[in-house]
């Protein structure tokens, strides 16, 4: 082969293994986790040493909930290649979810500062940081996703609820909530949380008139059983039976799954 055959080669395999990894990314982000396993295992069989697919293939082990899967692969991707953020954030999950916290915040609470990240991965962050039992971190983590992003609600709704945990002011908190709730008013999940903290105070008519429109999808839809706790009391005073009924329904089957 001469040198010009072989340069044309070799640029028609990186433009391969490339579009396989972006191939990968975006299976792995729309939950295809077989086919993103497959295309990473494509690559490493033609190159061991394909850091990037071993970065991706963390991230597919993570969300197929194998975490040790997840870092074994993440550390080996990071003696081959510099992570990128969303690696170093997985990582960082990862090792919360193998009972290495340490590990965990000081990876993640490092990533805070950087200028790079975006405010959905900055959230994403946040939520490690705060499984460590570091919910000051996470607010630290949301107030920079709310400085990239002013206009991302779900940024506005977590800087209440870490608020919360770290003794914050009712007032502050339903600042925070009714922010998420004027740029998602279509966002069910933050009118329960709001109609929670009014109902803690004391407020149930404001904090039933929020909720008292939710339909039984929406209901059923919920995942947190303190909420849906609070919701079948709240809609018990109001007499609102068919909802008192979706909640303990929803609260049965989250306690038997």
């Amino acid at each position: 082969m001469d040198r010009l055959a072989f340069e044309v080669a070799e640029m028609t395999a990186e433009a391969l293994k490339q579009r396989r990894h972006r191939d990968a990314f975006t299976a792995y982000c729309s939950g295809k986790l077989s086919d993103g396993m497959e295309l990473v295992q494509q690559c490493l069989k033609t190159d061991p040493d394909d850091g990037r697919a071993w970065e991706l293939c963390g991230l597919i082990h993570y969300a197929g909930k194998r975490f040790q899967e997840s870092v074994n692969s993440i550390e080996h991707a990071s003696a081959l290649v510099p992570l990128r953020a969303v690696g170093q954030a997985c990582l960082g999950h990862a090792y919360a979810k193998t009972n290495r916290p340490r590990l965990a915040l000081n990876l993640l609470s490092e990533l805070i500062e950087n200028t790079s990240i975006s405010a959905p991965l900055m959230l994403q962050i946040a939520t490690g940081l705060d499984a460590v039992g570091r919910p000051d971190l996470a607010i630290r983590a949301c107030r920079r996703a709310v400085d990239r992003n002013p206009k991302l609600a779900q940024a506005h709704y977590d800087l209440g609820f870490y608020g919360g945990k770290v003794g914050v002011s009712t007032s502050q908190i339903e600042s925070s909530i009714r922010k998420a709730i004027n740029l998602a008013p279509q966002h069910s999940t933050y009118r329960v949380g709001l109609a929670g903290l009014l109902s803690e105070n004391g407020q149930t008519e404001e904090a039933h008139g929020l909720v008292a429109h939710l339909t039984n999808d929406e209901l059923a839809s919920l995942s947190c059983s303190c909420c849906l706790q609070r919701l079948a009391k709240l809609y018990r005073s109001a007499n609102d039976t068919r909802r008192v009924v979706v909640c303990q329904q929803r609260l049965l089957h989250l306690a038997t799954r």
